[in-house]
């Protein structure tokens, strides 16, 4: 059965118990999956521990392999022996969704999707193992806002790998969930403008909505907003710890080179572990018992801050930067009414006191009491509104329904020649409405000969840094066009017409045959294509 045969069937019979619609946030340290619990009227989270009451997942896979056998272990126990198998084991590969990088295993390559796919399918095998006799009828996959294009087709390519291509819904940004559940426990009020920091093992997500009464029953959150930063999130400050361990090792008169791969695993650790315990403790000692001679280090939680002096004042940097570069116009903090602090790396204590100082007043500033799990039930909520289960809810409870207004993140355009030099040309602009954001661009062809008129390439780039050019965008994808009618030079016209996708926030575009004024009349030529980062996309006219 598809989606929407399950859509169906909820509105003429509900949601029976073996019918499951899941949310997942897929994340760099760690991955939760939480199903839409149809006695409580909520969204749960799953127990990934069997019992053991640690809900989130490890986001870590680890490929064995021998002579006679292969095995693949994913979650705590991947992570409990990454210090034995450093080679065979993988952690934070999020962080190159949308790259065309590999990770080796044992000596064999791996895709982050094909990695990504692994997390996701262990994650979906725990729901068939607390009821062998479910049936998954849609599912909702969190995504960082500040993801690209190419991220985010990754993420969906995961989804197809692990094989839910059928029933995978739609992705959320992962601001929009945390606000989605939020608002679950805290309705947000009219006129309020609400930022979430969304701070997690690899993405820094900082997004500012605004609240829309739109009826007595319906409220709109509008994207202000959005900073932050990729490949800014709680694993930078792991590889700076690491990196401070490795100085303190080498004081010690030892030589780095004569330690093994076990040896720097347990160090990144260690690392890990000591920002983790200094989160909730002023001060730790960390042994380092396979250095000879065995030492301790004594590190008080002002040390560890001051170690990461540099990226905190970067981070408050983003948070001021997001505030300035409103869509609109700069917002003051004071004009900001709540701050939402989400994601595992949130709970550190300089983040509050980060907040408290720039927005002044610590009333404003919420920490969930399960910042981890928050993404996950937020997605299952959105799947639940999808799916028609949640407009029920409504009814019954007097809920309002929340609608997004969500923003494209990054300027999308084309790369020009102009003269000698490459440019930048904006096609859809950073801040428009994913709902209005489709333009069009007409190309006139030129060329030398009868076949450079068949054809025409195009760039298409996402910057994500304004302020450094070319230099600041990423590739979302080279699109060749050929096929065309041969006219004479100059006289062929082609429209290329860029979008974006709103259950998916990825761009899609459609190439058209104008023709030439009163010359050449359109051949009819019209085709649609998805643009990938690595593989050149073809459209060709075969008729």
């Amino acid at each position: 059965m598809n989606i929407e045969h399950y859509k169906k069937m909820i509105r003429e019979q509900g949601l029976d118990e073996n019918t499951y619609i899941l949310g997942v946030d897929l994340g760099t340290t760690h991955s939760v999956i939480s199903y839409w619990h149809q006695q409580k009227n909520a969204p749960e989270p799953v127990d990934m521990s069997n019992g053991f009451g640690k809900i989130p997942l490890p986001s870590v896979v680890q490929y064995r392999k021998d002579e006679l056998d292969e095995e693949w272990i994913i979650g705590s126990e991947a992570l409990n022996t990454y210090v034995i198998f450093p080679e065979s084991t993988a952690i934070s590969f999020k962080s190159l969704m949308g790259s065309n990088q590999v990770v080796s295993l044992n000596r064999q390559s791996f895709t982050p999707e094909e990695l990504s796919a692994k997390v996701l399918r262990t994650l979906l095998d725990q729901i068939k193992s607390m009821n062998p006799k479910s049936n998954l009828a849609g599912i909702v996959v969190s995504v960082p806002y500040d993801f690209d294009d190419a991220a985010k087709k990754a993420t969906i390519n995961a989804c197809h790998i692990a094989g839910i291509q059928e029933e995978l819904i739609c992705l959320i940004e992962e601001p929009k969930a945390a606000a989605l559940t939020y608002n679950y426990h805290h309705p947000f009020k009219s006129g309020e403008k609400i930022m979430v920091f969304d701070f997690g093992g690899g993405t820094l997500d900082i997004t500012l909505f605004g609240v829309e009464q739109v009826t007595d029953t319906e409220q709109t959150l509008s994207v202000l907003s959005e900073g932050g930063q990729a490949k800014h999130g709680g694993d930078v400050l792991d590889e700076i710890l690491y990196g401070h361990f490795l100085e303190i090792i080498a004081q010690k008169g030892i030589n780095l080179e004569h330690l093994s791969k076990e040896n720097h695993a347990e160090i990144k650790m260690r690392a890990r572990e000591t920002k983790e315990r200094l989160s909730g403790t002023q001060k730790i000692r960390i042994p380092f018992p396979f250095c000879t001679p065995p030492f301790v280090v004594n590190m008080t939680r002002d040390e560890f801050e001051s170690i990461g002096l540099k990226f905190i004042e970067k981070t408050k940097t983003l948070v001021l930067k997001t505030l300035q570069e409103a869509y609109k116009g700069a917002i003051k903090a004071e004009e900001i009414d709540r701050v939402l602090l989400e994601g595992g790396s949130s709970q550190m204590p300089w983040i509050k006191a980060m907040m408290i100082q720039i927005f002044q007043d610590q009333n404003k500033i919420y920490l969930s009491d399960r910042p981890a799990l928050d993404i996950s039930l937020g997605a299952t909520i959105y799947a639940a509104m999808k799916m028609g289960i949640h407009d029920q809810i409504e009814l019954v409870t007097g809920r309002q329904r929340m609608n997004f207004e969500v923003c494209v993140p990054h300027d999308i355009g084309f790369e020009i020649e102009l003269g000698d030099t490459k440019k930048f040309y904006t096609m859809i602009s950073r801040g428009t409405p994913y709902r209005l954001a489709r333009r069009s661009q007409v190309f006139t062809i030129e060329g030398d000969n009868e076949d450079d008129m068949t054809r025409l390439s195009v760039r298409i780039l996402e910057r994500i840094h304004k302020e450094q050019g070319l230099d600041g965008c990423s590739i979302i994808g080279d699109v060749e066009v050929s096929g065309l009618p041969k006219r004479p030079s100059g006289q062929t016209q082609l429209k290329v017409a860029l979008s974006i996708d709103e259950e998916s926030g990825t761009v899609q575009g459609e190439v058209e045959d104008l023709g030439y004024g009163n010359l050449y009349s359109p051949s009819g030529f019209k085709q649609g294509f998805i643009p990938k980062r690595h593989q050149k996309t073809l459209v060709i006219d075969e008729r």
